[in-house]
């Protein structure tokens, strides 16, 4: 019976951190992604990248460790880019920040849009963007599914 106690007091030590765990994951509030900026970095003609600017906002009363994440992007209702990072940083308690991050997106998603956009001439496009941030020693996966609006500008910049 001696024997045993070690291997029950880790079964026990084992379960206490697993259910705090996932107390910690369950009283976390989901980060918020928003895109702040877009920019074509390369067309080429299988593939496009984008460099998107996301700003992710911490919700929560204690810092959000990020160290990566990947996403998926739909505008108008249709899947047009995937991304990942592996960025580290660190973001404040109710704070946010903007990371860089590469949108690739394929010859087929990039055409349906610039040809749904030709037909609707609407300047504005609805986008949704999901996903998971990876935070903490552990990787815990965070998931995120936000949705928003870019107005398109073809119009060169005022002076």
């Amino acid at each position: 019976m001696m024997e045993r106690w070690p291997f029950l007091l880790c079964l026990v030590a084992l379960g206490f951190l697993l259910a705090n765990c996932a107390a910690f994951q369950q009283n976390m509030e989901r980060p918020r992604i928003n895109i702040a900026n877009i920019m074509p970095r390369e067309i080429k003609l299988f593939e496009q990248v984008f460099d998107l600017e996301l700003r992710i906002q911490n919700p929560n009363n204690t810092p959000l460790e990020v160290n990566g994440l990947a996403f998926d992007l739909e505008i108008n209702g249709k899947r047009f880019a995937t991304g990942v990072s592996n960025q580290s940083l660190v973001i404040d308690r109710l704070s946010s920040d903007v990371v860089r991050v590469e949108a690739i997106t394929t010859l087929v998603g990039f055409l349906r849009q610039v040809a749904e956009y030709q037909e609707t001439q609407n300047p504005r496009v609805g986008y949704r963007i999901m996903g998971s941030i990876y935070s903490g020693s552990s990787n815990v996966k965070l998931r995120f599914d936000d949705v928003g609006e870019i107005k398109i500008s073809l119009e060169p910049p005022k002076k």
